[in-house]
């Protein structure tokens, strides 16, 4: 056994401690919606929920500005765009019915956890061992 692999060994039992996350999130302060709440998923998917109301989106499209500010944008169903630029960490709403931006001040960040659904099988109500 030479010195790498129980290195090797403790690295790979660290991995299975570490919780796994299906999504991360983000809780954005804005002015008009107040607690907006929106979650990146895998394969580009967004959500966006304040209040009663929920959006959807399915995409990004990365930009720079004129001078090399990189930014991405998520348009949203309703038409709402959420601007995000990554280096400074900051957000602004573009409402489908407005022209100018509201800043959004981040509240907290954390990721969904991943969920085990139960299985049921074909012959009874209760789930599956």
């Amino acid at each position: 056994m030479s010195v790498s692999t129980p290195l090797l060994l403790v690295t790979l039992l660290g991995c299975f401690a570490l919780p796994a996350s299906a999504a991360r999130a983000v809780r954005l302060d804005c002015l008009n919606r107040h607690n907006v709440l929106v979650s990146f998923f895998k394969y580009q998917l967004s959500t966006m929920k304040w209040g009663k109301h929920f959006q959807i989106a399915s995409g990004r499209q990365r930009h720079e500005t004129e001078n090399g500010t990189r930014y991405e944008t998520i348009t949203f169903r309703n038409g709402d765009d959420l601007i995000w630029f990554p280096k400074k960490d900051n957000y602004l709403l573009f409402y489908a019915d407005k022209a100018q931006p509201e800043r959004c001040r981040v509240e907290e960040r954390f990721n969904w956890p991943t969920v085990d659904l139960p299985r049921y099988s074909k012959n009874s109500d209760k789930p599956a061992a």
